[in-house]
């Protein structure tokens, strides 16, 4: 009975040394090296990072640093995610997405770095709609309330693709041209002006006027003798047409050789 107990107090020993390093291997999604959270704020981040590589099957990943090890923000985002092993496999490409933060104190920079079924979910056009959700919150130092927003943007942008139209130049939704709305408001209020104005002329301007310029000229004071048009100059105005983008996501080869798509913002 003894040897049996020491057997499986030995059985458990092994398995948990081989479950422990399983966890430990597990690779960070929130690595802030530039100290822009809280313990708790990287906590929280992370949660809703794992929740949503879960859900889409990739690795979403938020990087901050101070140093980019004189390589540029492309290649350090590129890098950091080739060689620390992120990116799960839809068809086992290593899909993921990576957000870097570069904060040295005096200044700000934004890279996002794409890979795998990432590269299509994320089309230029989307990268620059998920920077424009975050830049006013990363300004203000907002930071934890910018990275779960990035969780949320990404989320529907994957669903997006997931469906079928990724979010891109001619998939974007349309805006409302409020420009239109207050131009017609305007002519509305012009008219409505200047049918108010007309009345009240009319109720003091006892006189009618001439409809036509000859009833003010007396009979034979006005004689014309000829008639000649004279040809001055011409003015051409010219307004070029801007040709709209063809849209999709720009590839290019990171160091390790694999296809990432990208930008900064």
């Amino acid at each position: 009975m003894k040897k049996i107990i020491s057997f499986s107090v030995v059985l458990l020993l092994v398995l948990s040394l081989c479950i422990i390093p399983s966890f430990a291997a597990e690779k960070p999604l929130v690595v802030d090296e530039a100290g822009l959270l809280t313990a708790e704020e990287v906590q929280t981040v992370e949660v809703k990072l794992q929740k949503l590589s879960d859900d889409t099957n990739m690795d979403f990943v938020i990087v901050t640093t101070t140093d980019l090890q004189g390589k540029s923000k492309q290649d350090y985002a590129d890098d950091y995610y080739d060689y620390n092993g992120y990116g799960v496999g839809r068809q086992g490409d290593r899909s993921g997405v990576l957000l870097l933060v570069y904060d040295n104190g005096d200044t700000t920079e934004r890279w996002i770095s794409t890979r795998g079924y990432g590269i299509k979910c994320f089309t230029d056009y989307g990268i620059q709609y998920v920077g424009s959700q975050l830049v006013d919150l990363m300004d203000s130092g907002a930071w934890e309330e910018a990275f779960l927003k990035f969780a949320d943007v990404s989320s529907e942008l994957v669903a997006q693709a997931d469906a079928g139209t990724p979010l891109d130049v001619n998939s974007a939704p349309k805006k409302r041209n409020y420009a239109l709305g207050i131009g017609i408001a305007l002519v509305v209020g012009i008219i409505a002006g200047f049918i108010a104005r007309s009345i009240i002329k009319k109720k003091y301007q006892p006189v009618r006027f001439k409809a036509n310029a000859t009833d003010y000229l007396v009979n034979g004071s006005l004689n014309v003798t000829g008639a000649y048009d004279n040809f001055r100059t011409t003015s051409v105005t010219r307004t070029a047409i801007q040709s709209k983008s063809s849209g999709g996501s720009s590839t290019h080869s990171s160091s390790s050789g694999a296809s990432h798509g990208g930008g900064g913002f």
